[in-house]
């Protein structure tokens, strides 16, 4: 393999990086303001049930594309944590 062919790699890799980045970003801003929505609803910040139910779907997305479901239900468990103490620090208010 070429130093050039490899460049190519690098840099389409990046691009990839680039973007998911971008829409992790754009996902938390969202799940932010469902965060604030539930706080100032008094609802709880978890919701098992949905959990269970996007856990499902993109374990079925994950299989569909040829990535390992198990590290997509990985992936989508840490977002759940990171969006449900996002919550809960929204909930407790101002420390």
């Amino acid at each position: 393999m070429s130093n050039n062919q490899l460049s190519q790699f690098r840099r389409s890799i990046d691009n990839i990086d680039a973007a998911l980045i971008h829409m992790l970003a754009e996902r938390f801003r969202i799940t932010q303001a469902v965060g604030q929505y539930k706080a100032e609803s008094a609802m709880p910040p978890a919701d098992p049930e949905r959990e269970q139910e996007q856990i499902k779907r993109l374990r079925k997305l994950a299989e569909e594309a040829g990535l390992d479901p198990e590290f997509s239900e990985k992936f989508l468990r840490f977002v759940i944590d990171e969006v449900i103490h996002h919550h809960e620090r929204i909930a407790d208010g101002p420390q």
